[in-house]
């Protein structure tokens, strides 16, 4: 277990160094998919709700120190989104990729309104446009960033031992 959540912390890393060095030419309208935090729900649905919440602290602590967003906002973010996606986990159809789009969607779309709450921006129909815009195109980032998570999760994990 110790190898899996150390393979978790290396790819939230990095997926958050991604997300922030995200090339302009894969960006969607100038806004570039939040992979942390997908990252994050993705360990919330293979882990569960406590490694969950503690990745999404990390991860935003990582995404305060390399992002310019303020620290309350990802913190009420990432540790919720890790909490909520790991009481999924275990459930009915918590291992369906569709599950994972759909709450990243949901997470991303919270995400944005709680910046808005705390960061107003000066007009709204531009910030809506650009959360909008990354509510999609992390939606689409979410499918295959899930599957690895999955995938590294299913391969990791020991088989419980037939007595």
């Amino acid at each position: 277990m110790l190898l899996l959540h150390l393979t978790f912390a290396f790819l939230l890393i990095l997926s958050i160094a991604v997300e922030h060095a995200w090339p302009p030419w894969l960006q969607m309208g100038w806004t570039s998919p939040q992979l942390g935090l997908v990252a994050v729900l993705s360990i919330g649905l293979v882990s569960g709700s406590t490694a969950g919440a503690v990745a999404g602290f990390f991860g935003a602590i990582f995404a305060a120190a390399t992002g310019s967003l303020p620290m309350g906002g990802l913190f009420i973010t990432y540790i919720g989104t890790g909490f909520i996606a790991g009481s999924l986990s275990g459930r009915l159809f918590s291992t369906r990729i569709t599950v994972a789009v759909i709450a990243s969607l949901v997470a991303v779309a919270a995400a944005s309104l709680v910046h808005l709450i705390l960061v107003p921006p000066p007009q709204f129909f531009p910030w809506l446009r650009t959360a909008a815009l990354t509510v999609v195109s992390t939606g689409i980032w979410a499918i295959p960033v899930y599957a690895f998570f999955r995938a590294i999760g299913a391969w990791l994990t020991p088989e419980p031992s037939a007595y």
